[in-house]
């Protein structure tokens, strides 16, 4: 039996990230404290057919390798029959992504699909005034709460609460970047189904 994540206290501390995660507005890019990271690129769709995107980008003659900036939607402007395309969606991978996902982090921990997960909104999503919304769960429940959830369907930050992994997707961005093990990223990145690279992250990206 699986259930949505539930509200969290509002003094939780959150593993020790509450203070971090108030402070990023678009979502929390740790800068240390994992062997390794990656990127998954949210899916595109040319009607029934998924393509990577370096797919899209040869057909303006482009690569992703090329792209100086961060992982939005900007990397596949001007492409031609762009236009058509389903996707990438911004803030949040799609199901079959975030399922795929979850398949690699429970095999990555000894819990399992019983880690415990801590998942709050960015603070730009949350109604002005309003303390940060946080909840916590099972991270075999994940695909019950993004089913569960009306609008934005998945937090911008969430991580297994033993420290073993965290996952960001920035609520500007078109891509969810992965912290873990080296086996974990590995992992991710050897996945044919998933479009999973290695891309500096957010802070390196912008000089921060």
């Amino acid at each position: 039996m699986t259930s949505p994540w539930a509200r969290a206290a509002e003094d939780d501390p959150l593993d020790g990230l509450r203070t971090a995660l108030t402070e990023a507005d678009c979502g929390y890019e740790p800068q240390d404290g994992y062997e390794d990271r990656c990127w998954i690129l949210h899916s595109v769709h040319d009607g029934p057919v998924r393509l990577r995107w370096d797919e899209v980008l040869a057909r303006a003659g482009r690569r992703l390798a090329d792209w100086p900036g961060t992982l939005s939607y900007l990397v596949l402007e001007d492409v031609p029959g762009a236009d058509d395309f389903e996707g990438p969606d911004p803030a949040e991978m799609d199901r079959a992504c975030l399922a795929r996902l979850v398949e690699h982090l429970v095999l990555s921990g000894p819990q399992g699909p019983d880690t415990p997960c801590g998942a709050p909104q960015a603070p730009v999503s949350t109604p002005p005034g309003e303390p940060l919304i946080a909840r916590r769960g099972r991270l075999g429940d994940a695909l019950a709460h993004h089913d569960a959830m009306p609008d934005l369907r998945f937090p911008a930050t969430w991580w297994a609460s033993d420290g073993g992994w965290l996952v960001l997707t920035d609520h500007d961005l078109s891509a969810t970047e992965v912290f873990g093990s080296r086996a974990l990223i590995e992992g991710l990145l050897a996945d044919p189904w998933l479009d999973a690279v290695r891309r500096p992250g957010i802070a390196e990206t912008l000089g921060d």
